[in-house]
């Protein structure tokens, strides 16, 4: 179980730091980041992610919203991922 929680935390923290990499490489030219080859690709590694809290979050929520949505819901699953591993590894602290 420890693994598979060290794994599963990883990955989210991996696509956390993506979202964050496309965020930066959006700033150096916002107008134009459509046309920028590297925010396009940061965009189609993250479209799973972006299509799957897509289709969990109501239709009031604009698509241009969407990544800062997914980017939120990764951090608070990154923050129970935490949690998670320390239960596993020292239940004590939670006696």
């Amino acid at each position: 179980m420890e693994a598979f929680l060290a794994i599963v935390h990883n990955m989210v923290m991996l696509i956390g730091i993506v979202y964050i990499a496309q965020f930066v490489t959006g700033i150096f030219n916002w107008p134009g980041r459509q046309n920028n080859v590297v925010y396009r690709l940061f965009g189609f590694l993250l479209s799973p992610v972006t299509k799957a809290v897509r289709f969990i979050t109501p239709a009031k929520i604009a698509d241009k919203h969407v990544p800062v949505v997914a980017f939120a819901m990764l951090f608070w699953l990154y923050i129970i991922l935490i949690a998670a591993r320390l239960y596993v590894k020292r239940p004590e602290l939670f006696q």
